[in-house]
């Protein structure tokens, strides 16, 4: 079956997290869905399509992910991170059902997502959405973008406001969708051809 492009499936994204997550420090889920489809729109195009094909458990990820992720500090998500990138591109080595690894790469999101979490003036989260969708921009990949996990995810990124956070945690996700790809063995050559130093990359 053929993938539908990834701004087709913002709809469903948005249809399946209408309840927003509490706490003030958080993406509401709708935003967070957003987020990763902004963030399967800028992984390698074969991992892209294989996303889009799966874009419930996507969701059903990113949900369980905001939901099961405990209060740590950024070290601790930092950690989790690199071993959640680990643990999916042996999953696609292992030849896991590709369902299964759209639900881990939406958990992946949402952790990514509490790394940066929305600052600046406390809003609401109809604002949080509003500025989810109005639009965002991947910064680009570094310029060894298959270091290790806990190297891509040690690296500064601005997050001084919640346009600033809600780019730098879709950015954070696409480096680490690229590195589980070339890992499992696909083909990420797109993290040659979009460096950081040209960014930022408008994604809607």
């Amino acid at each position: 079956m053929r993938a539908r492009p990834i701004a087709l499936l913002l709809p469903v994204l948005l249809a399946a997290g209408s309840v927003g997550a509490a706490g003030p420090a958080r993406w509401p889920v709708p935003a967070a869905g957003l987020m990763a489809a902004d963030a399967a729109a800028s992984a390698p195009p074969d991992f892209k399509r294989m996303l889009a094909k799966n874009p419930a458990r996507l969701m059903e990820g990113v949900k369980a992910g905001l939901a099961a992720s405990p209060n740590r500090d950024a070290a601790a998500r930092r950690a989790a991170l690199a071993a959640g990138t680990r643990r999916i591109a042996q999953a696609i080595r292992d030849h896991r059902p590709f369902e299964d690894v759209a639900y881990e790469a939406g958990g992946l999101v949402a952790e990514a997502s509490l790394l940066f979490p929305p600052v600046g003036t406390p809003s609401g989260e109809a604002t949080l959405l509003a500025l989810a969708r109005s639009g965002s921009s991947f910064l680009g990949f570094t310029p060894r973008p298959f270091d290790a996990p806990e190297t891509l995810v040690a690296g500064r990124l601005p997050a001084g406001s919640a346009r600033e956070a809600y780019d730098s945690a879709l950015t954070l996700s696409a480096r680490l969708l690229a590195w589980i790809w070339n890992t499992a063995g696909g083909d990420a050559s797109v993290a040659t051809t979009r460096p950081e130093s040209k960014g930022p990359y408008p994604v809607r």
